[in-house]
C-alpha cells in the first residue's frame, strides 16, 4: 500500500514538469527552433574578444527586488560568487543564492535556491563563437536525451529516479530553451541560452518542508526565465575593464611578476558572505618562453592562490585556527607526512616568519605518487598570517627556475627551488597584509 502511494505521489509531481503546471498543455505550445546546422571549425578561426566577467557582476545584474522574491535573506541562507576562469582565452564565474527555512508564503517553510553561471572559451583552432555554437548544441542533444516524462507522463517505464520533462524553446539571445527536472533537490527549472560566445545557465530549485511538496511548476519556470533574461541583457553588453574588490584587489600582475617572473593571468575570484566570510584568488603564474612552430618547450610557473579567512571573535576564532593549523602541521612533520601507497605529502618542519602580521609561518611540502615512481614530485610552500580575527594563506604549486626549448644546449628541466619560491610567496604576503589593515 505504501508503494502505491509513494508511485501516486510522484504520478502528481510530473505533472509539474508539464508547462501549464498541471493543466493540460495548450497545442500553442512553444518547441525547439530549427536552428541551421554548425559549421566546422574554421582553419584559421578569426578571434573573438571576451568581455570580463565575475561573479559578483553576476550577482549584480539580478536586481535585489527580484532576487529577493525568489530567496529571501535569512539565517538559514546565503550568497557565493566565483570567478573560475578569467584570461585572454576562458572567462568562467558564477553566483548563487540559497534560503533552506524560507517563509515562501501561507505560512509555508520551504527551500530555495537560484544559480547562474556563465562560460566562453576558445580553442587553437576555433575561435569563443564557434566553441560556444558547438558546445550548445551537444549539450541540447545530452538535455533531450534524458527526457523521461512527457505530457505529466513516466515514458521509460520507471515509478522513481530523477524526472525529466521536454525541452521547451525560449527567444533569449541567440539560442535558447528551458527544461524542468524532479530530484532529490526538488522541482527545478532551468534555462540554457547561448548568447554570442557565452553559455548562459539559470537554475531555480524549490522544496517545501510543510504544506506542498514543491511549488508550482510555473512558479520556478517563470522564476528561471526573469533571471534569465537579465543575465543574458548583461551578457550582450560590451562591459569595461572590471573593477576588483576586497582582498583579491591588493595584489596586481606587477607585483606577482615582480616576485616571480612574467606572465600572470588572472585572478580567478571565489568568496562567500556566511557567518565566517572566506575569500580565494588565484592566479597562472607561467612564464613565456619564444619558440618557434614545431619546437618542444617547457616553462617553469604553477598557481598562485590566497585564501583570506574572517573568523569573527570566540573561542573558534583566527587565533585558534591559526594555531590549530600550526600544530597540524607540525604532526604531519613528526609522522613523515600523510597519504597513502597512491599519493604522500610530507612536510618540511614549520618556520616561523617575522615581520608578517601578528604571527606568520612557512610549509614546504612535496607530494609523490609511491605507485607511480616516474611520475615528477609536486612541491608547494605555504605562508600562514594571523591577521586579528583574520587568517590570511598564500600558497604557490610549480616550478620557479628551468625552462626553454628542449633542443637548446643550456637546456634545464623546469625544478622547484624551496628558497626562491618561499621568498617570493613572503614578499607578496607583505603586499596583501599591508593591504588589509
Amino acid at each position: 500500500m505504501l508503494c502505491v502511494v509513494v508511485i501516486a505521489g510522484l504520478a502528481g509531481a510530473w505533472i509539474l514538469l508539464r508547462p501549464g503546471g498541471g493543466e493540460p498543455a495548450s497545442s500553442s505550445r512553444l518547441t525547439l527552433d530549427q536552428r541551421d546546422p554548425l559549421r566546422s571549425p574554421s582553419p584559421a578561426a578569426e578571434a573573438v574578444k571576451l568581455r570580463p566577467i565575475t561573479g559578483d557582476q553576476l550577482c549584480a545584474a539580478v536586481p535585489d527586488s527580484l532576487r529577493k522574491s525568489l530567496v529571501t535573506d535569512g539565517r538559514y541562507g546565503g550568497k557565493d560568487a566565483s570567478t573560475s576562469a578569467a584570461t585572454e582565452t576562458e572567462k568562467r564565474a558564477a553566483c548563487s543564492w540559497h534560503n533552506s527555512k524560507m517563509d515562501v508564503g501561507n505560512g509555508v517553510i520551504g527551500h530555495r535556491m537560484l544559480s547562474i553561471s556563465v562560460k566562453a572559451q576558445s580553442r587553437d583552432r576555433q575561435n569563443a563563437v564557434e566553441y560556444a555554437k558547438e558546445q550548445f548544441g551537444s549539450d541540447k542533444k545530452t538535455h533531450e536525451r534524458r527526457v523521461n516524462v512527457r505530457d505529466g507522463k513516466r515514458i521509460d517505464g520507471r515509478t522513481s529516479g530523477s524526472a525529466f520533462g521536454p525541452l521547451v524553446g525560449l527567444k533569449y539571445g541567440d539560442e535558447s530553451y528551458s527544461q524542468s527536472s524532479i530530484g532529490h533537490s526538488g522541482l527545478r527549472a532551468a534555462v540554457f541560452v547561448r548568447q554570442g560566445p557565452w553559455l548562459i545557465t539559470v537554475e531555480y530549485v524549490g522544496s517545501n518542508r510543510t504544506g506542498n511538496k514543491y511549488p508550482s511548476g510555473d512558479e520556478v519556470r517563470a522564476a528561471a526565465g526573469k533571471v534569465a533574461e537579465r543575465i543574458t541583457a548583461e551578457m550582450a553588453k560590451d562591459a569595461g575593464k572590471v573593477k576588483l574588490t576586497g582582498p583579491c584587489a591588493i595584489l596586481t600582475a606587477e607585483h606577482i611578476e615582480s616576485a616571480f617572473f612574467p606572465t600572470a593571468e588572472g585572478p580567478s575570484v571565489a568568496g562567500n558572505d556566511g557567518r565566517i566570510k572566506q575569500t580565494t584568488c588565484a592566479w597562472s603564474v607561467r612564464e613565456k618562453v619564444p619558440h618557434k612552430p614545431g619546437e618542444e618547450y617547457t616553462a617553469r610557473g604553477g598557481e598562485l592562490r590566497i585564501h583570506v579567512v574572517d573568523w569573527g571573535g570566540g573561542d573558534s576564532g583566527s587565533k585558534f585556527q591559526f594555531h590549530r593549523d600550526a600544530q597540524k602541521f607540525d604532526r604531519y612533520h613528526a609522522k613523515g607526512g600523510i597519504g597513502d601507497n597512491n599519493i604522500h605529502t610530507a612536510y618540511e618542519p614549520r618556520r616561523e616568519l617575522s615581520g608578517l602580521g601578528e604571527k606568520a609561518f612557512a610549509v614546504i611540502s612535496t607530494t609523490t605518487r609511491p605507485d607511480s615512481p616516474d611520475k615528477e614530485p609536486m612541491q608547494e610552500v605555504l605562508v600562514k598570517v594571523l591577521l586579528g580575527d583574520r587568517t590570511v594563506e598564500l600558497t604557490f604549486r610549480g616550478t620557479t627556475t628551468g625552462g626553454g626549448i628542449i633542443a637548446a644546449d643550456d637546456y634545464q628541466k623546469p625544478v622547484f627551488e624551496p628558497s626562491a619560491a618561499q621568498q617570493a610567496v613572503a614578499k607578496l604576503a607583505k603586499t596583501v597584509v599591508a593591504g588589509l589593515t
